[in-house]
């Protein structure tokens, strides 16, 4: 008899052990019903086994009545054993057709009560068949289904099995859903995944129960190879995910007693399960195979020859060599074995490999051993429904690792390159913010997302750079461009004369389109700062696209913020400089860094220039500031942050001399900056603003009443 060990059950032993009381009992021991049960509940489970003959009629009650919860262990315990217990013979000295069963289960032999009882649980399951979270449920259900399977009549028998069918249907996508929701959860949810690989093998354990009849109407359930291909599928899915499972010990009593049932269903069907193989050449075995290792699934089919390799008809195993592979089967236990091998997870080695933990980085995948020595391939598809799998070889001598990705449908195959073979050769945008997939057959290496898990990793490539000719081209259809070599003399004129100003050639490129054959457009893009500029061939201006009706002048003097080295002048396009005369204005685009000036040889005057930070948040900032021609300033169009940077670049550049377009000097126009309201804010400074004023504070001067070396201040009387 089990034993209950729910605390809120524990009192209702008495209820387990036997049918012999009467629900007065049950009432009498109400004061002991736990406060987070209600008394309804205490009261109907306790009544359950009031009377053996009762409890088929109190099993169809709950179902219509919904009155326990059968996702509880303890309600499960209760029906099971009230469903398998045999229970009291009948006491009647006629003997009757139906004297093999008990008088517990003779409701079973009553049509109309099957008919009854069908119609509850159909109603159950479709309750539940989207929701995998109660997987008791579908044990609880599966187990009513096959005793009414085992002890009714014949007439009701296909019924009974479109049941039966049904179960291991649900159980089989629920395994599959879940597997998927494995995938996509955090590697680092250690608890979370070991809790939906526990439900994975109950579920399992569900559909082994599935077999679980007398050999008599086993022909129901096992009889044609798509049947041995899903008691296979079970059996290894509830080993594997044992093994992978990194918390054991959390297994109540009740999930190993239906382990070890459904281990017993395993042998007693491997009888008919031999059978079946023989007569079918192992066809479900190669089915099986051809599903399960994953090398295999871009093939879909395996002709192995197969032997059992005892010939005891209770023994599972079966063995197969593939090629250069040792294959086993163990169809009891469930394991599939490659080599000696059976499912794990990738070595340390390779998980902890730069090239790996890049694109996946602690993503856990269960493998398999691959068709290639020392080569591991994910046992799982990913990627819309499953379109490419992974291979993993690391080579002990040289310390590389090279990954693979198969393409199932089109059987492509992918090397990921590391990004440290384009350091040097290209932009900093196309290393730094991209992997870099090799096609193998045609030599074309593919940009896609870092990280593996993006929803577009496999369909977003922007770029792709042919090896053959070493062209580095867009993926869009309708304006194709080429990438720039950064040694090219074009690309070298237009960054020194202008775009030097606002970034490094790292996170400078260019691209050549051809929008018509007049005009040749060339693309120019500052990955770090986020702005682009468009040059066209024909006319030589260049065309700013966050101001459309900008261009880059030609004279970058400002006539104020003397020797500054950084920063960008913007003025009207040519078609618009009639406007001039109504509304004068330029744009400066200056990045934001630190500021630093050294003295100029050459000249009476500092160099100024901006230290752009690296690796921050703070690398992609810009400010951008109006020449107001009218008023002779420079206004900012952030407050306070950019009127705070503008009187930081005003005092950096400042001369004894007032400024040509200002008509003060540099130090003067910083001070009425840093008193005017554009400077002030009611908001707390952000890390930006807070920087600035570190900066101004470094620059300012500090006045010392004392010198550092006087031991004692004066005193005045």
């Amino acid at each position: 008899t089990p034993q209950l060990d729910h605390p809120d059950y524990k009192q209702l032993q008495f209820t387990i052990d036997t049918t012999q009381f009467v629900q007065n009992n049950v009432i009498a021991n109400l004061s002991n019903c736990s406060a987070r049960l209600k008394l309804n509940q205490f009261i109907e489970f306790g009544s359950f086994r009031s009377g053996h003959r009762l409890q088929w009629w109190n099993l169809l009650a709950l179902f219509e009545m919904d009155s326990l919860p059968i996702y509880e262990e303890s309600v499960i315990i209760l029906i099971t054993h009230s469903i398998l217990q045999c229970g009291p013979w009948t006491t009647y000295g006629i003997s009757s057709s139906n004297s093999w069963c008990s008088e517990a289960h003779e409701y079973l032999l009553e049509d109309h009560f099957i008919d009854e009882l069908i119609i509850r649980l159909d109603r159950r399951l479709d309750d539940c068949e989207l929701n995998w979270q109660n997987e008791l449920v579908l044990v609880t259900i599966t187990m009513i289904t096959m005793r009414m399977l085992t002890i009714c009549n014949s007439i009701r028998q296909d019924k009974v099995t479109d049941l039966v069918i049904k179960c291991r249907r649900i159980g089989e996508r629920w395994i599959s859903l879940i597997s998927e929701n494995i995938k996509t959860s955090s590697p680092s949810a250690f608890d979370k995944i070991d809790q939906l690989r526990m439900k994975i093998v109950i579920i399992g354990i569900s559909c082994i129960i599935t077999f679980s009849t007398h050999s008599d109407r086993l022909h129901y359930l096992l009889s044609s190879t798509e049947h041995i291909v899903s008691l296979l599928k079970s059996a290894t899915t509830i080993h594997d995910n044992v093994i992978l499972n990194t918390n054991k010990s959390s297994i109540s009593t009740y999930i190993r007693n239906i382990m070890r049932y459904s281990e017993h269903v395993l042998v007693r069907v491997q009888p008919t399960v031999a059978e079946l193989l023989q007569k079918s050449s192992c066809q479900a075995l190669n089915d099986f195979a051809a599903i399960y290792w994953a090398p295999l699934r871009s093939k879909s089919t395996m002709n192995g020859k197969w032997k059992k390799r005892r010939h005891d008809p209770s023994d599972g195993w079966y063995d197969c060599r593939y090629e250069s592979r040792y294959i086993s089967i163990d169809c009891i236990q469930g394991i599939f074995l490659v080599d000696g091998m059976s499912i794990g997870f990738l070595p340390e080695n390779i998980t902890t490999n730069e090239l790996f933990i890049r694109v996946f980085r602690n993503h856990i995948f269960e493998v398999q051993l691959a068709e290639s020595p020392k080569t591991y391939i994910t046992k799982h598809l990913y990627h819309d429904n499953g379109r490419v799998q992974y291979e993993f070889y690391f080579n002990d001598e040289t310390k590389c690792l090279r990954i693979i990705e198969r393409h199932i449908h089109t059987n492509e195959k992918f090397q990921l390159i590391t990004h440290v073979c384009f350091e040097k050769e290209l932009p900093d945008t196309f290393v730094s913010k991209h992997s870099h997939w090799l096609n193998i057959k045609t030599q074309i290496v593919e940009f896609r997302p870092i990280h593996f898990k993006e929803p577009d990793f496999l369909d977003n490539r922007p770029y792709i750079l042919s090896l053959k000719n070493g062209y580095l081209i867009t993926t869009t259809d309708n304006n194709s461009q080429i990438l720039i070599n950064q040694s090219s003399k074009f690309f070298q004129a237009l960054f020194s004369l202008y775009f030097n100003r606002l970034d490094d050639a790292p996170y400078v490129y260019m691209m050549r389109g051809n929008i018509s054959q007049t005009d040749k457009i060339i693309y120019i893009y500052l990955s770090r700062l986020g702005i682009a500029f468009e040059y066209n061939s024909r006319t030589h201006i260049i065309k700013s696209r966050e101001y459309f009706d900008m261009c880059i002048d030609k004279d970058q003097w400002l006539g104020t913020l003397t020797g500054l080295k950084c920063g960008l002048l913007l003025s009207p396009l040519p078609v618009n400089n009639y406007l001039l005369n109504h509304y004068p204005y330029r744009k400066l685009i200056v990045p934001f860094g630190t500021v630093q000036s050294k003295e100029n040889t050459y000249t009476s005057h500092q160099i100024t220039t901006i230290i752009r930070p690296t690796n921050t948040s703070f690398s992609c900032q810009y400010f951008v500031f109006i020449l107001n021609d009218r008023l002779k300033i420079l206004q900012s169009t952030d407050s306070p942050t950019g009127w705070l940077y503008l009187a930081l670049l005003h005092a950096m550049t400042s001369h004894p001399l007032p400024d040509e377009y200002t008509g003060m000097t540099g130090m003067e126009r910083a001070f009425q900056l840093l008193n005017s309201a554009g400077c002030y804010s009611d908001q707390p400074l952000d890390e930006i603003s807070l920087n600035i004023l570190t900066q101004i504070a470094l620059i300012s001067p500090k006045a010392n009443y004392y010198s550092e070396k006087l031991n004692c201040a004066e005193k005045i009387k």
